[in-house]
């Protein structure tokens, strides 16, 4: 079997490591939890930006500053709910509102352009928000974002590197032809025993900052993980080739923007929370 080589793998990953280490200390260290809060609204706000930039490509007549800005105040907005709070529905709810005044207003009245828009608010804002509420969860949260980027991260590295290597397959021709079947179930292997590598570390080192879930949740939970981050990929993949672009930006060196490098984890977030209320962690 031979592993794609290239500048851009090389590239992709000169980028991850580099950033690597700045990250674990934003998330880590509670000093620094608002430094977290800011870089996650930091993040929505160019995502949201990026999206509704392809929206408007594609002709749409959407409220790009307002949704960009609510975007952000969503993400923000879970930063002082507290654990389980209702701070990030109410600002959705608000949002929406809002957003629906701002088209009521505009020269041009469509659904198209108001359902976008409010798309575009729960895609970045209120999915971004999830990243802030999971590292609020007392204890675990940053422990829970370290699971969040590893079983994603695993996924996405064995769907690229078995889908360039061995890929014929296509999964979704029409939305993304170079994901592969092969890639795919891969993404879903690598997730899984990514799942079980953090469990062996876990039980091993005592680390009481993890879930105290058996094996077979965080097997579950990296399979569970992978196949909604390939559901979110694809969503993204459609955006771009309806809007013409390659990539959401450029933000990323060998990444693209924002939504290019965290569109799994989009859909990811909200997955683990709700995973994480549903097993009685918090």
């Amino acid at each position: 079997m031979n592993l794609p080589q290239g500048d851009g793998m090389r590239l992709r990953f000169v980028t991850a490591f580099t950033l690597l280490p700045f990250l674990v200390l934003i998330v880590w260290l509670p000093m620094l939890r608002w430094v977290y809060v800011a870089m996650i609204a930091a993040l929505v706000l160019i995502g949201a930006r990026e999206f509704f930039t392809m929206a408007a490509r594609t002709g749409i007549e959407v409220a790009g500053r307002s949704g960009t800005l609510l975007a952000g105040v969503l993400a923000v907005s879970a930063g002082f709910a507290g654990n389980g709070g209702y701070a990030p529905h109410v600002v959705l709810t608000l949002a929406v509102f809002a957003v629906a005044t701002v088209h009521l207003f505009s020269a041009r009245h469509t659904i198209a352009g108001l359902s976008t828009s409010v798309f575009g608010l729960l895609y970045v804002g209120y999915c971004g928000s999830f990243f802030v509420a999971l590292h609020q969860i007392p204890e675990q949260g940053p422990a829970l974002i370290t699971m969040l980027i590893v079983l994603i991260g695993c996924s996405d590295t064995g769907a690229y590197l078995v889908g360039k290597a061995i890929g014929r397959h296509k999964l979704a021709p029409t939305v993304s032809p170079n994901k592969t079947i092969e890639g795919s179930t891969a993404a879903v292997i690598s997730a899984a025993l990514a799942g079980v590598v953090l469990f062996a570390l876990k039980s091993g080192l005592d680390w009481h900052s993890y879930p105290d879930w058996p094996l077979s949740a965080y097997v579950i939970a990296g399979i569970f993980l992978s196949v909604v981050g390939q559901m979110g990929d694809l969503v993204e993949s459609l955006l771009k080739r309806n809007a013409g672009v390659k990539d959401s930006g450029t933000l990323f060196p060998g990444h693209g923007g924002v939504l290019d490098r965290c569109d799994a984890f989009l859909f990811g977030g909200p997955a683990l929370y709700y995973m994480t209320l549903y097993l009685g962690t918090m």
